[in-house]
């Protein structure tokens, strides 16, 4: 649609409203056309357009509207206006004054078309080549387009907009797909790509109409963001893209969302940052992390046992310097915990040791790692102390209550119990069950010692008392005899006494084993060691 201000081709222009009639439009009309027939082309030239006799016929035919002869008449005077509503002239962006016609909205209706029209053009182009001013110029112009109008007017930014943010999509769909041609090295041009399609102080200036697209833009870049952090191993990039998203007005409810990404990617670039300040430092508890991780392997494999692996983690690292490290250690105080926590977890699923086990969780718990590990150790550890009470007994050595027990080392046994008893025949049934009872090497080796004094002592005595009943009377050597026996009985009992007490352990008699974890229940229900007789 072309604007053309018939008052203006039939030179009309100083006459009062009132007195523009049909005669002095027809004859302002011929004189036109007799100028136009004179013309080498034919044609009327008019803000650089060429007007033919059917042109100029259509314009002339907007004067048969009253009202539309006064608008024409202010636009042929408003020569600013009248030249934008012809070729979209700047000069009136650039310093619009405010006219009470203005405020007609029979006016606004009757130039919105031709007026919308340039606007569209211009936004577009101010916005492609980013001149602010005029960009600006041409918005605050509003007021000079009918509703109606709106969509005509800001389409073409419009659409521009909705073709960057495809762009977008694009992009980022083909980093999510790995198929982009950015390496780590290279990702940061995707920054000020983005800075570039999207200027926030031209949006920012946009109207409530734009205020959809804003949104989308904010969430095209969020989506942006999101791949380029799981693809890259970039911090800063995101952070930026972030930061450059927020300076948009953004209305949505999405708005806190990527406020809570930025605080996150913020935290962890900041983090970031202090972990290449401290990298040395790191560089060494790495390795300490690296050699307790190893040690997992060992205990896994079992040419480590999970005793000695516990005395290697205290000794690895001081635990309060790894608590005080600064937050740039957060990760690796994790992963130190994280390990220990496999360790106690071989211990008992490979080794069947809990005491080292249950030492070892209760030795990461001291680790200062975020609550999330924190709980998950806890829970390992109520685990351990429900096995721990379940299996007592089993688990760790009966009688000296520390050492986890060794094979070949067991105390075997049998129990018996009676079913039936009868007296006329004389005669008696019962079940029996050979007993395995776990035993540590160290406990092996008192208990034995503790026999053979036992043994050296009662048969050291027996002797002595069949001397001592030989060097007397006849008759006194079977007495001498026996006091020898049970004066050897008495100082063996003694003696294993005596060793059981030095070493710190429960002895191996019929008192304790009935006292064991696998037999106590069994003893109460009836059964014992000696095997029934009729």
């Amino acid at each position: 649609m072309i604007y053309i201000n018939p008052i203006e081709i039939l030179e009309l222009q100083d006459k009062e409203v009132n007195k523009i009639d049909s005669s002095t439009i027809k004859k302002s009309k011929r004189r036109l056309f007799a100028d136009i027939d004179l013309s080498d082309g034919g044609f009327y030239e008019y803000n650089g357009q060429k007007l033919t006799k059917s042109d100029c016929e259509k314009a002339i035919e907007e004067l048969e509207d009253k009202n539309k002869i006064e608008f024409y008449s202010h636009l042929s005077t408003n020569l600013e206006l009248n030249k934008f509503l012809a070729n979209g002239n700047n000069e009136l962006l650039n310093n619009l004054k405010q006219e009470s016609i203005y405020k007609l909205p029979e006016f606004v209706d009757f130039i919105s078309p031709f007026f919308s029209a340039k606007i569209d053009n211009i936004l577009l182009k101010s916005f492609q080549s980013k001149n602010l001013e005029l960009f600006s110029s041409a918005l605050r112009a509003e007021h000079l387009i009918s509703k109606s109008d709106l969509n005509k007017a800001y389409k073409s930014l419009s659409n521009e907009i909705q073709q960057r943010i495809s762009e977008t999509d694009k992009l980022t769909n083909s980093i999510k797909e790995e198929e982009s041609n950015y390496t780590d090295d290279s990702i940061e041009q995707v920054v000020k790509i983005i800075k570039n399609r999207f200027p926030s102080d031209f949006l920012n200036k946009l109207p409530i109409y734009f205020q959809s697209q804003i949104n989308k833009i904010a969430a095209s870049i969020n989506f942006l963001q999101l791949n380029i952090w799981n693809e890259f191993n970039t911090t800063a990039v995101p952070l930026k893209l972030l930061e450059h998203l927020l300076e948009l007005n953004i209305e949505s409810v999405s708005k806190p969302t990527f406020e809570k990404n930025y605080n996150i990617v913020k935290k962890k670039h900041e983090e970031r940052i202090e972990q290449e300040k401290n990298a040395p430092l790191i560089k060494e508890w790495a390795k300490i992390l690296i050699s307790i991780q190893n040690k997992v392997d060992d205990v896994e494999n079992e040419t480590l046992k999970a005793s000695d692996a516990f005395s290697f983690v205290k000794s690895s690292f001081d635990l309060d310097e790894l608590n005080n490290l600064p937050s740039f250690a957060n990760e690796i105080r994790t992963q130190i915990g994280y390990s220990i926590r496999s360790m106690s977890i071989a211990s008992w699923n490979k080794q069947s040791d809990i005491k080292s086990a249950l030492a070892l969780i209760n030795y990461s718990l001291k680790i200062n790692v975020n609550e999330s590990a924190k709980s998950k150790f806890q829970q390992d550890k109520n685990e351990l102390e429900e096995l721990e009470k379940k299996y007592k007994g089993v688990l760790v050595c009966h009688f000296c209550e520390s050492n986890p027990p060794d094979n070949g080392c067991e105390i075997h046994t049998t129990i018996y119990k009676e079913t039936n008893r009868t007296y006329f025949p004389r005669r008696v049934q019962f079940s029996y069950s050979d007993v395995t009872i776990p035993r540590c090497k160290s406990c092996k080796e008192i208990h034995s010692k503790g026999n053979s004094n036992y043994s050296l002592a009662f048969f050291g005595l027996l002797i002595l008392g069949v001397i001592i009943g030989a060097l007397t009377e006849g008759e006194h050597f079977i007495i001498g005899g026996i006091i020898g026996a049970v004066a050897g009985w008495i100082v063996g009992k003694i003696v294993e006494g005596n060793q059981v007490k030095k070493g710190g352990i429960k002895d191996a008699s019929e008192s304790t084993l009935s006292r064991h974890p696998l037999l106590i229940e069994r003893i109460r229900d009836g059964w014992t060691f000696s095997k029934p007789s009729a």
